[in-house]
């Protein structure tokens, strides 16, 4: 089967469908956690969790897969057991093992003439619309790009982040481009 026939068949919730990508994909995930200090238990749960997540978005109507099923699936699984394994390594604090001791900073004459606030808010305004919108919403109004992307129109939150992107580039230009 094409990957256009298999995602047709997981939109339909063909049970089969489900079942052979559930199975085609679990070596590699096993692998995957196995390598990385995990265990088939983990494993085991890390899949499940991370397919019901992959078919709610299959499920979701304006979802549009951009890369192959194995590879989304293979990035869910990731980012969720990078997230766990977050949680499993035990703090070590430095102190303990080392003697701290000053060291001297030094800052390079570049470094001090970074702008105000006052500077990049005159920056931002200077941009106009939708820029200043979407940074002041970012960065001074702490919005989530969720939040940011409903709130100016935009298409889908994918398109909210290119423009972030290339607001926060235009700005970088016009604070080093400054006189």
């Amino acid at each position: 089967m094409t990957e256009e026939k298999i995602l047709h068949e997981l939109k339909n919730r063909n049970e089969n469908t489900i079942r052979s990508v559930y199975q085609a994909n679990w070596p590699m995930i096993l692998q995957m956690v196995k390598v990385n200090n995990g265990n088939e238990a983990e494993a085991k749960d890390l899949y499940q969790d991370s397919m019901l997540d992959f078919l709610e978005k299959v499920w979701e109507e304006d979802f549009v897969l951009t890369c192959k099923i194995k590879t989304f699936i293979y990035s869910i699984c990731r980012r969720k057991w990078l997230y766990r394994l977050r949680g499993k390594v035990k703090f070590i604090d430095i102190e303990t093992y080392t003697e701290v001791t000053e060291i001297a900073i030094e800052i390079p004459e570049e470094a001090t003439d970074l702008p105000d606030d006052n500077q990049i808010m005159n920056a931002i305004n200077q941009l106009g619309e939708p820029c200043k919108s979407l940074l002041i919403g970012f960065y001074y109004e702490k919005l989530t790009m969720e939040q940011l992307a409903q709130k100016l129109n935009y298409k889908s939150l994918n398109v909210a982040k290119q423009q972030k992107f290339r607001c926060k580039d235009r700005l970088k230009n016009a604070i080093l481009n400054r006189p």
